[in-house]
């Protein structure tokens, strides 16, 4: 691809149109100092935009138009050999220019252009154009700017880019890195503290498991024992039972009562349990899904109702744009049927009058041949001025018709900036609108959340409250047997105690028990209680022959075994006085009792002592027996027992009308904590209902926003589309309207010249008619020429009239596809609309069904609390049955005891040891030891013990430390993913450095093999490119080491201008033949050179003319005669430059 052609107008020098051929090989443009050939190779890097306006010397682009011609304007166009044609335009307005850049005729963006020309090698640092001060340039520049050229020829910019857009990311990833170690060693210190809370929460549930163990085998333990009691007391009432059959009987059958009935109970409590239960909450949950359903599908009804109304608005518009273009339609079909009417009859007139032309014409013929010369001479002059009349006719219609589109241009663009205006108002509006809803919905979120939170938190209260009263109500429950089987023991017996006693103490000389002969303080009560442990029993009697009638009859009867103190035979221990810190005194002193048991009471407690605290206590150890005030007890010897207490121990002050005052007073605690828990269930329960009910209303008014949002939000996307459309279409409106004044401009000019044309001829006509004013040629041709002028107006007119034809058949052709396109969106939209019926329809079912649904549900919902409070009715009756019954049975065994005491008593015994036995039974399970009670009680002491000295812990660490330590694992994993994108990018960073190096050196190296060839062959010398740092290219310049023939070594700056000129020529060449294009244009590059020099650069440029085009500004002689052809260049009088000529050496 080469230059065939370039066409400057107005450009610099050349004021007129210069159109300038161009060859392919070597050509040179010569011509006196300031003739402007430099403006020849100005106009090429102009209409290729290769440089800038300072490089065309000239200070802007605007001092690029010739300001001697008049014009505001300058145009250079070039042709290539492919038929490619670049035409720039540079216009000069009032407030600065404007700039066209057309490709192929078609306005095209320069960068189009700059693809073209680099798809063929010419680039802007490939030198394909090399001006005056580009030599000087790369001669005066610094070593770090020449180098600089290796750079862009090598594209080191694109890897700097792509570096610096990798250190961009790299430090994007380097900080989310900084940010996830941060997080890193937060989470990292958080698991430390976890650590310690969890090892604490693992140790308490470790002994909490032990505790729980041992309490297990506690019941085992327990149960064996009374195991054997059971055993040895069935043997004793064996022979008894026989006796006891009718009441055992009678007993049976209230006792089978009272099985039934706590059958009954326990089935009334499962009811009780299932309709407040899972199943009363999953009735809750189909309500709520039901209603959700409801307000879900209101909502789909409502968006629907929208998009349908907005459907409707889009229906009744399309109708009424699809009536306006049916009438438009039928107008133009009407005036198109007028108007040809109209154009047939121009026709005919035009007809007539070319007639009536044609007879004058021959009239004038045949009265003219004797002025033959001046006939022919106005003629000809009459047909100049017909011709250019004709020429301004047709500028005139031009004219109107451009004046008309410049008046409809107007009008539209008018309408299309005040609907822009309006859709900017009304996007605005909606703009408002949506984040108005956004903020809205924000709101309700953040409400909403809140009021999950607290309904999450009322749901726990109220579920962990009904647990409480489940348990409240069954530790009431207790309390209740509890006191009925005291009671029915002060019925049979009086006073609680081993039913085995009850024989012996009724015997004369036995006193009673130390537990029933003394009186304790209740601050003193334990602590005297567990001093005197199991000599609590011990029975006091008067002295031993009682003692050992007792022991006899104990054998006879098979009751076990009583230690007995006989008052006669007693030798208590002395007590001396005692005073060390924290010692309140002896224990015996501590008690109340009949001053002739003293002997006992000393002989059971003995020299223990009461201390006030256990660390007192340990500071006197091995000195006294002591016990504390809790409970704590030290032998003498260094044992230490203590603990916490199951029960509190019974002994002094522990009587059964206490221990029944206690639980009644325990029972109406609880009543009043079951009233107060029942009635919180109640409120909470109701404030569940008003926050469930108020967070769907949260719900339905989100959906809501949502979909006003959502709707609102499509109609700014429609908006924004219809907006842009309307601005391209300013915009394109507005270009146009600047081409049609440029071009009104143009036609006004031409219609001006026309017209001054016509007036000179017109007086050149007067002068021949002066000639044949003897003849009547002159009246003649008056007539010829006003029928001519009426003939020329008929045209117009008909000219006029069909080009209305047209334009009326285009709008018509134009309303007719809108119908088309009307008619398809009146479909769309009611095929929408239908759709939307359906969909409203198919809601309207679903809420229906719902609606009917809920009904049912709270229905349900009634049965359901009818028959909660049928079942707890009937739990009470049940519950006063089975008090009743177990009344009635407390009364059969009092009566039985009034007649057998001793075999009732036994029997009691019995029944109970067995219910005790059952009960351990059901408590121990599978559970079973080798461990004695002791054993036991010591075991879950030190249990107790050690979860005290553990304390509050936080047994949530054990889930939190596993989340936490979850959480490390994968922020590590993220870490390590970052890590490797880091080590990607890293890599990629030092790629592209290897890349931009390989770039450079790969120029580099081809540049300077080509400068090594170049230099060589046009000096005869040797010569090199020179890198400050092989090794870092881009830290140092780059530098010319060259050795002209028969000369040393030498760089650039030691060079003669000359040197320096050829030097830089070589460089250039050698980029040139590195980056090939299809032709160079060089402007006086030989200025600095002596003539030897001249002729070698001239053979060296016709070589590479055989592939490459030249175009050479040169005065110097070798040159111009080495060129293929000359371009003649000179300067006329008027200071514009003309191209005398070409001349080929061919």
């Amino acid at each position: 691809m080469h230059i065939t052609e370039l066409e400057i107008d107005n450009f610099k020098s050349f004021i007129k149109k210069t159109k300038i051929p161009f060859y392919e090989g070597f050509s040179v443009i010569s011509g006196p100092n300031g003739s402007g050939k430099s403006n020849i190779i100005d106009a090429i890097l102009f209409v290729l935009a290769l440089s800038t306006s300072r490089t065309l010397r000239a200070e802007k682009l605007t001092d690029l138009i010739n300001l001697n011609s008049g014009r505001n304007s300058a145009e250079v166009t070039l042709t290539f050999s492919d038929g490619t044609k670049i035409r720039r335009r540079i216009k000069r307005s009032p407030t600065g220019y404007y700039s066209y850049i057309y490709l192929n005729g078609r306005l095209s963006k320069q960068s189009e252009v700059n693809d073209l020309l680099a798809r063929h090698g010419i680039k802007p640092h490939g030198y394909n154009v090399v001006m005056q001060g580009d030599i000087t340039r790369i001669i005066e520049m610094s070593d770090f700017e020449r180098r600089k050229i290796i750079d862009e020829i090598a594209g080191v910019a694109e890897f700097d880019q792509k570096k610096e857009q990798a250190l961009s990311e790299l430090e994007v990833v380097r900080e989310r890195i900084e940010r996830e170690e941060l997080l890193l060693r937060e989470l990292s210190q958080r698991l430390e503290e976890l650590a310690r809370e969890r090892e604490q929460a693992l140790l308490y549930r470790q002994w909490q498991e032990t505790l729980q163990r041992l309490e297990g085998m506690r019941v085992a333990a327990t149960l064996h024992a009374r195991e054997r009691d059971l055993a040895a007391l069935s043997r004793v009432i064996e022979d008894e039972r026989i006796a006891l059959e009718r009441i055992h009987s009678d007993r049976s059958l209230e006792e089978n009562e009272i099985a039934y009935l706590k059958k009954d109970l326990e089935e009334i409590d499962s009811q009780i349990n299932q309709k407040s239960g899972a199943e009363y909450l999953r009735l809750i949950a189909d309500l709520e899904e039901a209603k959700a359903t409801i307000r879900l599908a209101e909502q789909s009804i409502a968006r629907a109702g929208k998009e349908k109304e907005a459907g409707l608005e889009g229906l009744s518009r399309a109708y009424i744009d699809q009536k306006r273009a049916e009438t438009r339609v039928a107008e133009c079909t009407q005036a198109i049927r007028e108007m040809t009417i109209d154009r047939t009859n121009l026709a005919m007139e035009v007809a007539t009058l070319t007639a009536q032309v044609g007879k004058i014409e021959e009239q004038i013929k045949s009265q003219s041949r004797d002025a033959e010369g001046a006939r022919d001479e106005l003629f000809s002059l009459m047909q100049e001025v017909e011709a250019k009349k004709g020429e301004r006719s047709t500028l005139l219609h031009q004219k109107d018709m451009l004046l008309e589109r410049s008046r409809m241009r107007t009008s539209e663009k008018e309408r299309l900036e005040e609907r822009l205006g309006a859709l900017t108002l009304e996007y605005q509006e909606k703009d408002e609108a949506v984040e108005r809803n956004l903020q809205e919905k924000g709101r309700l979120e953040k409400e909403k959340a809140g009021l999950d939170r607290i309904l999450s938190d009322r749901e726990s209260s109220v579920f962990a409250k009904r647990t409480s009263l489940e348990r409240l109500r069954e530790e009431f429950r207790e309390y209740e047997q509890e006191v009925i089987r005291l009671e029915a023991q002060q019925q049979v017996r009086g006073e609680a105690g081993s039913r085995a006693l009850e024989p012996i103490l009724r015997m004369e000389g036995v006193y009673g028990t130390i537990a029933q002969l003394g009186r304790a303080s209740p601050e003193y009560s334990t602590a005297l209680n567990v001093a005197a442990g199991s000599k609590l029993h011990y029975v006091v009697v008067k002295d031993d022959t009682v003692a050992a009638r007792a022991i006899e009859f104990l054998k006879e009867q098979k009751l076990g075994r009583v230690t007995f103190l006989p008052l006669t035979k007693l030798k208590p221990p002395d007590l001396p006085p005692v005073k060390e810190p924290g010692m309140i005194g002896y224990a015996v002193d501590m008690l109340e009792f009949p001053p002739q048991y003293a002997a006992a009471f000393r002989v059971v407690f003995g020299g223990t002592v009461v201390m006030q605290s256990l660390a007192q206590a340990r500071k006197l150890i091995g000195k006294y027996r002591m016990v504390t005030t809790e409970g704590e007890l030290l032998e003498k010897s260094g044992a230490m027992t203590g603990g916490s207490f199951r029960k509190p121990p019974r002994g002094f002050g522990a009587a059964v009308e206490d221990e029944v005052a206690r639980l009644r007073s325990r029972m109406e605690n609880l009543s009043e904590e079951i009233a107060q828990v029942e009635e919180e269930i109640k409120s909470g329960t109701r404030e569940i209902e008003e926050l469930r009910t108020k967070r769907g209303e949260i719900d339905a008014e989100i959906s809501r926003l949502a979909i006003v949002t959502e709707e609102i939000t499509r109609r700014e996307e429609v908006f924004q589309r219809e907006k842009t459309q309307i601005e391209e279409a300013i915009s394109s409106l507005e270009e146009e309207m600047r081409s049609g004044i440029a071009e009104l401009a143009a036609l006004e000019a031409a219609l001006d010249r026309i017209t001054d044309t016509v007036a000179q001829t017109q007086k050149k006509i007067d002068q021949v008619k002066k000639k044949l004013e003897d003849t009547q040629i002159p009246a003649l041709s008056e007539q010829l020429e006003k029928k001519k002028r009426e003939r020329d107006e008929a045209e117009r007119r008909l000219r006029n009239k069909e080009s209305d034809i047209n334009d009326m058949a285009r709008e018509r052709q134009h309303f007719s596809s809108r119908l088309e396109e009307l008619k398809a969106e009146i479909e769309r939209i009611s095929a929408r609309n239908a759709d939307i019926d359906r969909e409203i329809a198919l809601s309207t079912e679903q809420i229906e069904a719902n609606k009917v649904k809920i009904a049912g549900i709270e229905e349900r919902q009634k049965q359901f609390s009818s028959e909660l409070q049928e079942l707890r009715d009937r739990h009470d009756r049940v519950s006063l049955a089975i008090k009743e019954s177990g009344e009635k049975i407390l009364a059969l065994d009092a009566t039985a005891e009034r007649h057998r005491v001793q075999l009732e008593a036994l029997n009691e015994r019995f029944v109970a040891l067995s219910r005790e036995v059952e009960d351990l039974r059901s408590q121990a399970g599978d559970m079973d030891t080798d461990m004695t009670l002791e054993e036991i009680e010591d075991g879950i002491a030190k249990a107790g013990l050690e979860i005290r000295k553990i304390g509050a812990v936080n047994m949530l660490a054990i889930e939190e430390y596993e989340r936490v330590e979850k959480r490390i694992t994968e922020r590590n994993e993220k870490k390590e993913v970052l890590s490797r994108e880091r080590e990607n990018l890293l890599e990629r960073i030092e790629r592209f450095e290897k890349m931009k190096f390989e770039a450079f050196m790969t120029a580099f190296r081809a540049i300077d093999a080509n400068f090594r060839e170049i230099f060589a062959r046009l000096t005869s010398g040797s010569g090199h490119l020179v890198l400050e740092n092989e090794e870092d290219p881009f830290s140092g310049g780059l530098s010319f080491a060259v050795q002209p023939r028969d000369k040393p070594v030498h760089l650039l700056s030691a060079l003669s201008g000359g040197e320096k000129s050829l030097t830089t020529l070589a460089f250039i060449f050698s980029i040139q033949q590195y980056i090939p294009a299809p032709f160079y244009a060089f402007d006086e590059v030989d200025m600095s050179l002596d003539g030897s020099n001249v002729e070698r650069i001239a053979t060296m440029i016709r070589e590479l003319a055989q592939t490459s085009q030249f175009i050479i500004v040169s005065l110097r002689k070798p040159m111009i005669e080495g060129a293929d052809r000359i371009l003649g260049v000179t300067l006329l009088p008027d200071k514009s430059s003309f191209v005398t000529g070409i001349k080929s050496h061919a």
